[in-house]
């Protein structure tokens, strides 16, 4: 009977430790943890990162303290990388206020910024006085593609539309970055002026009577005509018009004069195209 006695008394002990152990476990707070979002990222010298943090594990008020390895961070967990002449991996870290054991981390990795450049294109061009040229440039290394232009001779707008000027010679064209001004293209533009054309007329007449011609233009097939020798009669029957324009069509007719200064009809229609 004593031993009976002595075994329902251990085994109520280990009922009641049992029942304790359960009690502590039920009462034990859940885990802590401290998620930092984005888990990562990566960065050129001196860009911003905005980092976010999330605490699970209670349901009291807590506030963040925010602390990186390099570069800096606002209290609203605002992120931005250190210059740094090569790669470089940085931590951030998301502490609860006042529970050092309560974080999470993020990794930064920063990378040197690029080195910007720019490129003109055309690089060279030829054109002719008063005349216009698109020109373009591509700006690499920043986010800021912004460039000025500027000409050394004409206009140049800030869509980088360059008007020559009225003066041939060679100028250049340049664009400079708005992200760094150090940063600049140029391109070569040789001006020159329109050539000087002329219109060469010949015909055939058989009539002895004939002692001269006029010639007659205009710029609409059929007229009305303009007399174009103004200082008298063409003598023979070849005519340099010297007076044309660049990239006009004209329209030539001929009349003959005889003896008695009478003038014939018009010729048939010749056509002469000016470049």
């Amino acid at each position: 009977m004593r031993r009976l006695l002595f075994l329902l008394a251990a085994l109520r002990s280990v009922l009641i430790l049992l029942a304790l152990f359960g009690l502590a476990a039920a009462c034990a707070p859940a885990a802590v943890t401290v998620t930092v979002s984005p888990s990562s990222a990566a960065l050129y010298s001196a860009q911003t990162q905005q980092f976010t943090a999330k605490l699970a594990g209670t349901t009291i008020a807590y506030t963040i303290t925010w602390t990186c390895t390099a570069g800096t961070i606002t209290a609203s967990g605002l992120y931005t990388a250190p210059v740094v002449a090569s790669k470089t991996v940085a931590t951030v870290t998301a502490t609860q206020t006042g529970h050092k054991w309560h974080y999470g981390t993020a990794a930064v990795t920063v990378l040197p910024q690029p080195a910007i450049g720019v490129t003109v294109s055309p690089h060279s061009v030829s054109i002719l006085t008063g005349a216009t040229q698109q020109s373009t440039a591509t700006v690499t290394g920043t986010t800021n593609t912004a460039v000025t232009w500027s000409a050394s001779g004409g206009t140049v707008s800030t869509s980088g539309l360059y008007t020559a000027p009225a003066t041939a010679g060679t100028y250049t064209i340049t664009a400079t970055s708005q992200a760094d001004n150090t940063k600049v293209d140029s391109a070569a533009a040789t001006v020159t002026t329109p050539p000087n054309h002329t219109v060469d007329l010949t015909w055939s007449d058989s009539d002895p009577s004939v002692i001269g011609y006029n010639v007659y233009r205009d710029t609409v097939s059929g007229g009305p005509y303009t007399k174009s020798n103004l200082g008298g009669l063409v003598a023979a029957m070849l005519y340099t018009d010297s007076t044309v324009a660049n990239a006009t069509t004209y329209y030539y007719v001929t009349t003959a004069v005889d003896n008695s200064n009478a003038e014939s009809g018009y010729s048939h229609e010749a056509q002469a195209i000016v470049p």
